[in-house]
């Protein structure tokens, strides 16, 4: 089988071969140091090799352990993308929202001076023609009633024109009304005053 010598052990070996070729009562002590150190190097051979086996084995599940966990990663940001997606897409909609607000709160703001100028105008309106439409209902109702007031004024007169009137109570002579000239207005003006003096 064969051995793999590091070059520092496999000069060791050459020189302590040599040196035992030199001497032979020396032989079998240099030859059993030979020995123990060809095992100690073969013993460290094998502890290497178990730990590189080791090593690689390590190296396995650390590839696998980090393959794992960039896949772990990847769905990871993968989710927090979609997250972020969604949310950009809320925040997209509330504006949207927000700007509908403002536009429709804008228009409103507009309107709304508008219709209180509107109900003020036809207040005013009709606060104009209320004494218009009282007077027009009081014509009305003078004219609709106008037989009355004809014979109201027919009654007064005859009461004022009679010699004993029935309604009024008489205090004194009530001269009968004639029909006068203007003439005679001039003469009955300066009775008056003479008779005032």
């Amino acid at each position: 089988m064969p051995m793999n010598l590091s070059p520092g052990v496999a000069m060791l070996t050459m020189t302590l071969l040599l040196a035992a070729g030199c001497s032979d009562s020396r032989d079998e002590r240099f030859r059993q140091l030979a020995e123990q150190s060809l095992r100690q190097q073969s013993e460290q051979n094998k502890r290497l090799a178990e730990q590189s086996g080791q090593i690689a084995e390590a190296s396995k599940h650390l590839v696998a352990n980090d393959a794992r966990a960039r896949k772990e990663m990847i769905a990871a940001h993968a989710t927090l993308q979609k997250e972020l997606q969604t949310e950009r897409a809320n925040i997209n909609q509330q504006l949207t929202e927000l700007e509908s607000e403002r536009r429709d709160m804008a228009t409103q703001r507009h309107r709304d001076p508008v219709i209180a100028q509107a109900i003020g105008a036809v207040g005013l309106t009709l606060a104009c023609l209320l004494p218009l439409l009282l007077a027009a209902y009081i014509v009305r109702a003078v004219t609709r009633d106008g037989d009355d007031s004809a014979a109201l004024s027919e009654l007064l007169i005859v009461e004022m024109t009679a010699e004993q009137p029935l309604l009024f109570e008489a205090r004194g002579p009530v001269p009968a009304l004639t029909h006068a000239s203007p003439h005679d207005d001039n003469e009955t003006a300066a009775t008056a005053a003479s008779s005032t003096d």
